[in-house]
């Protein structure tokens, strides 16, 4: 039989098409009242500013909603004043991809996260005294009717609660969910300053009704109050829950267990400190270990995506962020988990199963999280890593590239790849006071493709 020959298409070509290859990403910022889209090339390894959208903020966290084949929806919280969560619209027109405003809703305290778990049926933000519940309109981008507010003060205090961004260091500080095997949805609340995690069933109408409340692990030397649960995510089998905790700076592991009014939900398994070997002290007599505390500020946590080869997410990655002095600086850091989604190893030297990035600035009050896979049937689960930065002296968003526990190449696993502003963008020379003013400081990011 004859074979044909090998289909031979130019080294150009394939060049061009890599160069042409871009994936958007959408940004808020700490210290401007804009969003801004951008587009990172992988082949090129540039990023570049798209769009700049007037917007409410500042501080805006992201959450991206249902999508068609040519719009995508996003749901923004804000600083802005009266309280405020909006909607946008993400479209491919016929010159690229572009945002819009949609509509916006008021709520009574500054939220500080948003979530929209699967089907998509509700929007859940929660900062500071309280939490909201609002449906979202059927094949359209926006908000539906209120549905809830939950509270973290006493009904009595309610009037007199601060309900402002401050709120936010001691208040609710996120939501997510997870969809245990024979029970209906759970949501997880942390309650930063009660050092609780707070637990909800979900019924059919989307509200939440309060299960149990789970205090944090009593460690040697320390007091409850001090541990700060910050952020949390749930292993995609539902059993799983990681907690970050912004005080004490640790990533703790809970099993989870179906509400039956007798056993927690939440079981404590074991955790691990942001803060690598060789500057922190594990003695809790040792005066260093408090300052660590003091220095250092647990962030967030993002499990990576599953492939159709690793069905289970191969690590997770936590953030924490450095002094605000602006020496001392943030860390990454990436853990190993096993099918089960604990940590795969005991022995946090093992560079196969712990990687540590020290950022190159403390991160001021962002270095949140998103990642992207590299390729869809990369066995080992590259990434693309999105690093947002509020400090001095070039905050903004920064791409990461992770290689995957299985790489065999010289250097570290994660490392710095591009960012934006490009350095010299905040010289006086380069950009006026107010375009400085309007591109500092990114709060969060989220890859749109």
């Amino acid at each position: 039989m004859d074979l044909e020959p090998p289909l031979q298409v130019p080294l150009q070509q394939v060049l061009n098409a890599s160069a042409v290859l871009t994936h958007h990403i959408l940004s808020g910022s700490f210290r401007s009242l804009s969003l801004f889209l951008l587009a990172f090339s992988p082949a090129q390894l540039t990023l570049d500013l798209v769009q700049t959208i007037p917007a409410f903020g500042p501080h805006q966290y992201i959450a991206l909603g249902p999508h068609t084949e040519t719009t995508r929806s996003a749901y923004t919280t804000s600083w802005a004043l009266p309280p405020q969560l909006q909607s946008w619209a993400i479209e491919q027109q016929q010159d690229g991809l572009r945002v819009r405003f949609v509509d916006s809703v008021d709520i009574t305290a500054t939220s500080s996260y948003i979530s929209i778990p699967s089907p998509h049926s509700h929007v859940y933000s929660a900062g500071g005294p309280s939490a909201q519940v609002h449906t979202l309109p059927d094949n359209t981008t926006g908000f539906g009717p209120h549905v809830q507010e939950i509270y973290f003060v006493p009904k009595s205090e309610w009037d007199t609660a601060d309900k402002t961004r401050k709120a936010l260091r001691y208040g609710s500080h996120g939501i997510e969910f997870a969809f245990p095997v024979g029970s209906p949805a759970l949501a997880f609340i942390p309650v930063l300053g009660g050092s609780t995690i707070e637990v909800y069933t979900k019924a059919d109408d989307g509200s939440l009704i309060h299960s149990d409340s789970s205090p944090v692990p009593q460690r040697a030397g320390t007091t409850e109050q001090e541990d700060g649960p910050r952020h949390v995510k749930v292993h995609p089998n539902g059993r799983v829950l990681y907690c970050v905790t912004e005080h004490s700076n640790f990533l703790d592991v809970y099993t989870i267990s179906p509400p039956n009014g007798r056993t927690p939900v939440l079981t404590y398994v074991t955790s691990r400190s942001l803060i690598p070997p060789h500057l922190r002290s594990d003695g809790p007599d040792n005066a260093s270990n408090n300052t660590n505390k003091r220095t250092y500020r647990g962030d967030t946590l993002l499990l990576a995506p599953s492939t159709q080869s690793q069905p289970a997410p191969q690590s997770i990655f936590v953030t924490t962020r450095g002094g605000d002095d602006e020496e001392t600086k943030g860390w990454v850091s990436v853990f190993r988990l096993d099918t089960e989604g604990m940590f795969a190893g005991d022995i946090e030297t093992n560079p196969y199963l712990v990687e540590r990035y020290e950022t190159k600035t403390s991160g001021g009050k962002a270095h949140a999280l998103d990642l992207r896979l590299k390729s869809d049937d990369d066995p080992d689960g590259a990434l693309w890593v999105i690093l947002t930065d509020d400090s001095p002296p070039h905050p903004g968003v920064r791409v990461l590239e992770w290689d995957g526990w299985l790489w065999r190449g010289g250097g570290t696993r994660l490392r710095e790849v591009t960012a934006w502003p490009k350095p010299g963008f905040y010289d006086t020379e380069t950009a006026s006071k107010v375009e400085q003013e309007q591109m500092e400081g990114a709060s969060h990011a989220v890859w749109l493709d």
